[in-house]
């Protein structure tokens, strides 16, 4: 297991994130060369090709990412090499002569949004199968399940996105089938982009989909109770993921890697989680992304006693407990993954204009594209429209483009979930 090395603890600061990406510059792949240290490159099928904060090495790993179709990378120019004085800037990618720009990550989000909907549905449905089976006493088909991750995984590299913005529709009386297939998604998502690949990537969502099925083992009066646990009720709610491994004692197909998801989703990187009280490097490495995974999907969907949080609200939260509930290392890579204001976040801009963010642009975290829904005057629109703040950003009015604040969408009477699932320009 790849050791953890503790960074200090830093503040969760709009700062400290605008220093972050003044640190970085877009440069045309061309123009990289060995000494510099690059951002998160991805290929074409938004695959990862190199982790974050990576210095090149050699010309040979220039040369594999053109290979692979990788146009343009992000360099921070703080930690390596920059480009040369007389160096030109990247132009503006545009729809006509950019294909991997903005307009193509759009048409590409919403050409996978159909495809998306039905894996999402069918995921549900499986969930379903799977869990009422359990509770019943039954068994259920490992295959099913399989199927059901591979969709996923699929859906997934064809574009990240748009499952994860799908997987934060959710209905009120449908957690705990939401519930699983929202962390699926999520860890397979994050799987994907720290370099997980094949039959581990299809492992972690197996793992994902089957990790609260010990839940069925627990009363629906503790499962569902809207007030806190007594201490008896809480030691019986601890007991899930050893009931979820004891549930797979015949399932052969279910790999460890996948058991490690449901055996160890609720352990704490400190050693104050369940069932084992597991601490620091003794937890795996999907189990550490499980945990976080988890507690996100749990913490932005409406449960019987609060309501949903703001998903940048619960980010925030995971990144507060970075050193001690989860690694640092995990939540570090999540949030950059899910982006400073993730899918479903409703933005107020500078200008006064709001709306909710549908995509995240991850070589420019604090630049989402966003489905405007009030205008600048706070007057709600007949017809909301798409804005990719990152290009909106490098106009002359550019700042009135940056998001000043995360706010509660149900003060404003929106759904964005209806956002997410739907194409404005159509």
């Amino acid at each position: 297991m790849q050791k953890i090395v503790l960074a200090s603890k830093n503040p969760y600061s709009q700062h400290t994130l605008v220093a972050m990406e003044q640190a970085e510059k877009r440069i045309s792949i061309d123009d990289l060369v060995v000494g510099m240290f690059v951002q998160d490159v991805f290929n074409a099928r938004d695959v990862l090709m190199v982790s974050a904060n990576s210095m090149i090495w050699d010309q040979s790993q220039i040369e594999s990412l053109k290979r692979q179709g990788v146009r343009h990378v992000h360099i921070n120019v703080q930690k390596g090499k920059d480009v040369s004085p007389d160096h030109k800037p990247l132009p503006t990618p545009s729809p006509a002569n950019a294909p991997d720009g903005p307009a193509t990550r759009e048409q590409e989000y919403y050409k996978e949004l159909d495809r998306a909907k039905l894996v999402h549905r069918q995921t549900i449905e499986t969930a379903r199968e799977v869990l009422d089976s359990i509770k019943s006493g039954g068994s259920f088909s490992v295959e099913k399940v399989e199927k059901a991750a591979e969709g996923v995984v699929e859906s997934i590299l064809r574009n990240p996105d748009t499952l994860i913005s799908l997987s934060q529709i959710k209905g009120y009386d449908e957690y705990t089938y939401t519930h699983s297939v929202g962390v699926s998604v999520l860890v397979t998502s994050l799987a994907n982009a720290m370099g997980y690949k094949g039959e581990r990537l299809l492992e972690v969502g197996i793992g994902g989909l089957l990790h609260d099925i010990g839940k069925m083992r627990v009363p629906e009066s503790i499962l569902n109770k809207p007030g806190k646990y007594t201490e008896w009720e809480f030691k019986v709610m601890k007991k899930h993921p050893e009931h979820g491994i004891d549930i797979l004692k015949d399932k052969k197909k279910v790999s460890d890697f996948s058991r490690a998801v449901i055996i160890q989703h609720h352990e704490r990187y400190n050693g104050t989680g369940y069932p084992y009280s597991l601490k620091g490097e003794q937890i795996d490495e999907v189990g550490l992304m499980a945990a976080v995974a988890d507690v996100y999907d749990a913490l932005t969907s409406n449960r019987v006693y609060r309501a949903a949080w703001p998903p940048q609200k619960a980010l925030a939260l995971i990144f507060r407990g970075a050193d001690e509930d989860y690694s640092r290392r995990i939540v570090e890579r999540f949030t950059k993954h899910l982006g400073i204001y993730p899918s479903g976040s409703f933005v107020r801009l500078v200008s006064g204009a709001m709306g909710v963010v549908v995509r995240v642009d991850r070589g420019n975290l604090l630049a989402p594209s966003i489905v405007v829904i009030f205008d600048e005057s706070g007057k709600r629109l007949e017809k909301p429209y798409e804005w990719d703040l990152a290009e909106k950003q490098k106009g002359s009015d550019g700042p009135k483009y940056h998001v000043e604040i995360s706010l509660n969408p149900k003060a404003y009477r929106v759904d964005p979930g209806q956002y997410l699932s739907e194409n404005p320009m159509q």
